[in-house]
């Protein structure tokens, strides 16, 4: 297995190299086979090799050459980005600035100033000498800028990188600048060096066959609904935490009156133990609120403006860029096709954007992607199996580009005609995996639905999806029923 790094004599190349010795200079793409991994520094005439798994592919690196450009593109897909100019035309200023390295989605670190360091003439490419490094988790917007770094950085294609983040007189963070091609000296090139070396050496052990102790976990949201068609708040019934909960979000922000209901089961290493542990924990949610014409909504947005997802948990593998664009490819594109288009529009793309992941306290990480899908028993069994499928072997999975303009506006739009011929190509590439006899007959019900264009039912209660019983069983009209 070998580790190439494409790049044009930059500097910061040549010290990538005297400081890793895994990597080697990239020579031809004949030379790179299924089990190598080719690295880009910036941007190269040079096409990406057919084989092997390229991190900062060229359409990637194309994305931000051009600023004005690249703050276009993430507009359209959510990302907020700061203007060059305030609106009396005057050069835009953030007296607080964050520079943020990433390599394989993972932040490497945080650096902060405070002294509104000008950034509107070039692009940023560099650590400035008046940033300070501080601890990814300093405080709340230190944490707010770092996931708004990763969801950025993974809009753009990109693997890795420095993106840049200002904060306005408000408050709000927005995006400076990106660059593939951070100036590596000091502080940085020692962070990519570990990184890489990291990277290089779970490669190296996954190649080698390791054990994989994968748990999956799972955390759904849904919505409860009177027979008038009102709201009916999750908080009078459940508290935050446990098992069955609530979700922090709450009504005008008061924090107290909250309306969604999260089902916790507990994790399982198998999908069909995850499923049945969902059941248990819906059974004894409906026991708990014990009113028959009090129903269960899922799906995107079962009351506007909340929305739903379905998290998925992952522990037992690593976190890596590749396995969250496996989980977009092979569970969020399936699962989107068979939304609801309309409500789906409402939730995306502040929530359940591509790349939608969060690392969680025990050391695994959420995907977060995906609409409360437990409207539907069919796409649920199919999403936990698929998850389970793809965190196995995902290297082994065909990555598409799927973060171009055109892909990603579509998918926010629910514009399936035009993933569409993207979606069956995934299906099929999951058909011809070695691995899928084990999955098929959880995971084609999901697919047949996408290849008949057919889509959940948000309106239908969850409880009667499930066959959950929609009021307590007390003893005595269990006895009746023996009787009868």
């Amino acid at each position: 297995m070998a580790y190439y790094l494409l790049h044009n004599n930059q500097p910061s190349a040549k010290r990538l190299i005297a400081h890793v010795p895994e990597l080697t200079r990239y020579v031809a793409s004949n030379r790179v086979t299924d089990r190598d991994v080719l690295l880009r520094w910036g941007a190269v005439d040079e096409s990406d090799p057919v084989q092997g798994a390229v991190l900062n592919s060229k359409d990637a690196i194309a994305r931000v050459a051009s600023r004005a450009q690249m703050a276009k593109f993430l507009r359209r897909v959510g990302v907020r980005v700061a203007a060059r100019t305030n609106r009396e035309g005057m050069p835009a200023s953030f007296g607080r600035q964050y520079r943020i390295p990433l390599f394989d989605f993972e932040p490497l670190g945080c650096f902060r100033s405070d002294s509104g360091v000008n950034w509107t003439q070039t692009r940023i490419s560099r650590i400035h000498a008046s940033f300070d490094e501080i601890s990814l988790d300093a405080d709340n917007q230190t944490k707010r800028a770092t996931y708004l770094a990763t969801r950025t950085m993974h809009a753009l294609g990109l693997d890795f990188g420095l993106v840049s983040i200002g904060v306005s007189d408000k408050g709000l963070l927005q995006v400076l600048d990106v660059s593939a091609t951070p100036i590596l000296e000091g502080r940085l090139l020692e962070l990519y060096r570990d990184a890489i070396t990291r990277f290089v050496e779970r490669e190296e052990q996954a190649r080698r066959g390791g054990t994989t102790n994968l748990v999956l976990g799972t955390d759904v949201e849904v919505m409860l609904r009177n027979a008038q068609g009102k709201m009916v708040l999750a908080s009078n019934y459940f508290p935050r935490r446990g098992r069955i909960g609530c979700d922090d979000r709450s009504v005008n922000f008061d924090g107290k009156r909250l309306p969604l209901m999260e089902l916790r089961p507990a994790p399982d290493s198998h999908p069909n133990g995850l499923i049945l542990n969902l059941r248990a924990t819906m059974r004894e949610a409906s026991e708990k609120i014990n009113r028959a014409n009090v129903e269960w909504r899922a799906g995107s947005m079962p009351f506007r403006p909340y929305c739903t997802g379905g998290h998925i948990h992952f522990s037992g593998v690593p976190l890596s860029s590749r396995l969250v664009k496996a989980l977009d490819h092979y569970v969020g594109l399936p699962l989107m096709a068979v939304e609801d288009r309309t409500r789906a529009g409402w939730r995306r793309p502040k929530y359940g954007f591509l790349g939608d992941v969060r690392r969680k306290d025990y050391g695994g990480f959420e995907y977060r992607t995906p609409a409360s899908f437990v409207c539907s028993q069919t796409a649920t069994v199919a999403a936990y199996h698929l998850a389970h499928m793809v965190a196995l072997h995902y290297r082994d999975l065909p990555l598409f580009d799927l973060y171009s303009t055109q892909t990603q506006v579509a998918f926010y739009n629910g514009q399936l005609q035009t993933l569409r011929p993207l979606i069956l190509r995934n299906i099929e590439a999951l058909r011809m995996h070695s691995a899928y006899a084990q999955y098929r007959e959880y995971v084609e019900p999901l697919f047949a639905m996408v290849e008949a264009g057919q889509t959940w039912d948000e309106t239908r209660d969850v409880r009667r999806e499930w066959d959950v019983p929609l009021v307590r069983t007390t003893p005595a009209k269990r006895r009746l029923r023996k009787v009868r």
